[in-house]
């Protein structure tokens, strides 16, 4: 029986693409002295990362979530705040 030939989805590369700087991040938070200033830019490489998390998935001009949703829609497509 020949292979078919699937497409793979352009979110799965994007979050294949974003792996390595996820593994860079948890591996200086586990260095376990930092100074203030390694802090403050490890924080800020772990917010740049969840804001190109959420792009991999709402797309490049999506805003961050302000807040969690208080109740979603059992289809997933509607949510109260």
């Amino acid at each position: 029986m020949p292979a078919t030939s699937q497409r793979r989805p352009a979110q799965l590369d994007e979050l294949d693409r974003l792996t390595p700087r996820w593994d860079d991040i948890v591996r200086r938070a586990a260095l376990a002295t930092r100074s203030m200033r390694e802090t403050h830019q490890l924080e800020e490489d772990a917010q740049a990362f969840a804001d190109d998390l959420v792009a991999a998935f709402r797309g490049r001009n999506a805003r961050r979530p302000s807040a969690a949703p208080l109740r979603v829609s059992a289809d997933g497509h509607s949510a109260l705040f």
